[in-house]
């Protein structure tokens, strides 16, 4: 702590020195003492410049990048009304290092020091970083709002110290013995550049709290939710760059042309010094509008390209990438927004890839897409129960835990064969398998996908055993019931949990069929209705009529 406040009070005396130097190097009567101050300076500068560049004082940087964008920024105000005064009233500027030598060192020394006090919990709460201590909530949520009011706070004092300035010399111009208009054109001249110095300030201030420190401070936005923070909207950005760019430097060429007309020297001399105002005012201000634009460009456009970059990712679905938010005004609210709904978008597909891990692809968006009526749908479709059968020997044999390895494997078959033949595993119940082809997408053949997918189910069961009996352990069996007819498909459930159900007596019959492989000694079975709608001939052999319970009369099946 100690060695930042020495660095702080070395920068700052390095300012006086540099700033001494160029006011006294262009002061009539004492080029020499200025040309030194200014040679010893330049060379501490360069070192100065060296020494901030180095990663190691990166904290140095941060605690102190707005306060130096303050100084530089009032300094090259300072130096614009040097210039302009010595080019459009020698007369006067010739008094003029008396009271500067006194006043400018004062202007610069007191409001860094007023400024430093206010940065206190900003610079307390860097220190806590620094040294990888959390921050107490009271002193992150004080160091977040002194932050975001320091420009403002900023702007304030140096207004404050322009209009003392202006204040100080009328009146010492006054005691001197200088007309009215003399006065009146110091007044004029500290308030103009005081104006866009102010301006400029302010967007170089918010620049580098932008680019350096909101980052930091706010590494997740949310600049916009700070209380107890000044808001400025973008179209007030605008109205002052424009009053700095266009309507200041406009009433000062009608100020200056105004003041030389109406002097007392002669047509030739007053048409010199109107050339020569008209043409170093034209540079200054050129080279101010050109300084403020970039900077104003530089704040908006970044955010909106930033913006940009992250919606146009969205837009793909990829649905990581944040804004980076740096502002509380307009752009900063939107930032938050966006970010708010591109985590709402991955949540939301998170939810999606996880609930299609409960259900099927096809089950999960119809519920999702509410494409399904109320009421249900009747739909005409193939239903196959499958269910594994004499596993007791087992279970008894084998640790839980290796049991539901098992049978998830037996599962992990058993849908793969489903799927590739169009159709969809509606849910597991226990050690049973409900699957439907025909709904939710319609199936023209579903009976004889069914049917395939059953074969190639034996032949999933077949490889399951295969590597059961290298792990020692005893082979499955399982029966599987085909039946085909009209089902009530429809999300049902309570208000807090639906499922994608079908209902009717189709379903029963496959269920039933399901059991009486055990009668016939089979591992398929289809009624009469399935094979009736079989588009290809298949293995099927007859089987005596089978009574399924819940129906007066038995119904006609095949077997494999």
């Amino acid at each position: 702590m100690r060695q930042e406040t020495q660095r702080t009070a070395a920068l700052a005396i390095l300012f006086v020195i540099a700033a001494m130097g160029a006011f006294l190097a262009i002061f009539p009567g004492n080029p020499f003492l200025g040309l030194l101050l200014a040679a010893c300076a330049v060379p501490l500068g360069v070192l100065a410049l060296r020494w901030a560049a180095s990663p190691k004082v990166e904290p140095f940087r941060l605690k102190n990048c707005m306060l130096i964008a303050n100084v530089m920024s009032n300094f090259i105000g300072v130096a614009v009304v040097i210039y302009m005064s010595r080019q459009t009233g020698p007369l006067q500027f010739a008094w003029f290092p008396k009271i500067s030598f006194v006043f400018l060192p004062l202007s610069f020394g007191v409001p860094v020091v007023i400024s430093l006090l206010y940065e206190r919990p900003i610079r307390q709460y860097f220190d806590c970083r620094f040294h990888g201590s959390p921050p107490p909530p009271a002193l992150a949520l004080k160091a977040r709002q002194r932050l975001l009011n320091e420009p403002f706070f900023l702007i304030a004092l140096d207004a404050t110290v322009w209009a003392l300035a202006a204040i100080v010399y009328s009146i010492y111009y006054w005691r001197l013995g200088f007309g009215r208009q003399t006065i009146l054109g110091v007044i004029s001249l500290n308030l103009q550049i005081g104006l866009v110095s102010v301006t400029a300030a302010f967007f170089v201030i918010e620049f580098f709290l932008q680019r350096r420190l909101a980052p930091y401070f706010f590494p997740n936005g949310g600049l916009s939710g700070v209380p107890e923070t000044i808001r400025i909207r973008i179209s007030t950005r605008l109205v002052a760059f424009l009053a700095a760019t266009n309507l200041i430097p406009l009433y000062s060429f009608a100020r200056n042309s105004w003041s030389i007309v109406h002097s007392t020297a002669d047509a030739q001399t007053a048409l010199a010094t109107l050339d020569t105002t008209i043409l170093s005012s034209a540079v200054v201000f050129a080279a101010i509008g050109v300084w403020l634009t970039f900077l104003v460009s530089s704040n908006l456009t970044r955010s909106m390209a930033d913006m940009t970059a992250v919606l146009h990712k969205i837009r793909t679905g990829d649905f990581e990438s944040r804004v980076g938010v740096t502002s509380n005004d307009e752009l900063g609210y939107f930032g938050d927004v966006i970010n708010e709904m591109a985590a709402g978008l991955k949540e939301r597909e998170w939810i999606k890839e996880t609930f299609g891990k409960y259900v099927s692809q096809e089950i999960r968006d119809e519920v999702l897409s509410r494409s399904i009526p109320l009421d249900g749908e009747i739909r005409d479709v193939t239903v196959l129960f499958a269910d594994l059968r004499d596993y007791t020997p087992l279970v008894e044999k084998t640790s839980p835990q290796q049991v539901v390895r098992i049978i998830n494997r037996y599962f992990d078959e058993m849908e793969k064969a489903i799927r590739a033949h169009g159709g969809l595993i509606v849910q597991f119940i226990g050690d049973e398998i409900e699957a439907v082809f025909g709904a939710p997408i319609p199936l023209t053949d579903h009976a004889t996908q069914a049917l395939l997918a059953a074969v190639a189910m034996n032949a999933g069961l077949a490889s399951v055993n295969q590597a059961l009996e290298r792990e020692g352990h005893a082979p499955l069996q399982h029966g599987i019931g085909i039946h085909s007819g009209h089902a009530l498909a429809a999300i049902i459930g309570s208000s807090s949990r639906l499922s994608y159900a079908l209902v009717g007596d189709t379903v029963n019959v496959a269920s039933r069929l399901q059991d009486a492989n055990k009668q016939h000694g089979t591992s398929i079975i289809v009624s009469a209705e399935t094979q009736r709608r079989l588009s290809r001939a298949m293995p099927l052999r007859l089987l005596p009529e089978t009574a399924i319970k819940g129906k007066a009369e038995s119904i006609q099946v095949y077997g494999i």
